[in-house]
């Protein structure tokens, strides 16, 4: 049923169709290579059933992760494709040609086609208000951090690198608290996901960067929307209870990308093979 519900989560909301649209000529040969010459991020192919990969990849743990849910899938045709696994996207409006360049995260600036990011979940029950802990990879973060040292009663936010860092939280250890924070990082966060997951009410900050799932979330329904300056932080953290949905299928984004491939990939010598047959 959770699936089935997906699928028409997916086929209802247009995320994927509109990022497609820009290739609605197709996907050729020559294009590819222009997008490989770029050097825009990790080159991927399918032949014949097994999964290949250009042994260069900058973020192992990312590359795994893209990998595990493309076995999950790898019973398609022929395939190839470039997935950024790096934090921005690649792909800014004023490029052209437009390249077809898989990202996890983008503004409405740019034309990177988005896919469900490479992390996995853990939940649990939720309780006592929480923390927010992370790095400053976005100045947005700071005025949370100093409500924090001014009311520490309603949040208990600290940066953990570039400065006087605090104690890391894991993940799966949030879980246990009653709200939660999701700020952008460098782009969107991928940790949004996971605090929905936690059961907690969940405060989201800003609306610039999106996943591909961020069109189909409701605001007031799967989470209180925030002011990036947080002036409205106080009011909004007398609220509780909220209904949260997930979504993530990579065999439906994959397979709407197949239809637009115009050609047939050949194997590259260069590749590293590491992944088994289906």
């Amino acid at each position: 049923i959770y699936l089935e519900n997906i699928t028409k989560a997916t086929q209802q909301y247009n995320v994927l169709n509109d990022d497609l649209r820009p290739f609605r000529e197709g996907v050729s040969e020559e294009l590819m290579a222009d997008t490989l010459r770029s050097d825009v991020g990790t080159h991927y192919q399918i032949i014949n059933g097994k999964l290949y990969r250009e042994q260069n990849c900058m973020f192992p743990a990312r590359c795994s992760g893209v990998e595990h849910f493309i076995l999950q899938v790898i019973d398609r045709r022929d395939v190839e494709m470039v997935v950024n696994v790096w934090d921005y996207p690649q792909v800014p409006g004023w490029v052209q040609p437009i390249l077809p360049v898989r990202s996890f995260s983008k503004t409405a600036n740019y034309h990177d086609i988005m896919y469900p990011a490479w992390m996995f979940w853990e939940g649990g029950p939720a309780g006592p208000p929480g923390p927010s802990r992370g790095s400053r990879t976005s100045p947005e973060r700071d005025p949370l951090v100093l409500l924090s040292r001014e009311a520490p009663d309603l949040v208990d936010a600290e940066y953990t690198k570039n400065q006087p860092p605090a104690q890391e939280i894991p993940l799966v250890e949030h879980c246990q608290y009653k709200y939660l924070f999701n700020f952008r990082g460098v782009a969107a966060s991928f940790r949004l996901r996971h605090l929905f997951l936690c059961g907690s009410l969940v405060f989201h900050v800003g609306r610039e960067w999106m996943e591909f799932f961020y069109p189909q979330l409701l605001p007031w329904v799967h989470y209180i929307p925030v002011k990036q300056d947080l002036s409205d932080l106080r009011v909004l953290s007398l609220l509780s209870n909220i209904v949260v949905e997930y979504w993530s299928v990579f065999g439906n984004t994959l397979g709407k990308y197949l239809k637009i491939l115009k050609y047939t990939p050949m194997h590259l010598v260069q590749v590293l093979d590491f992944c088994c047959c289906c």
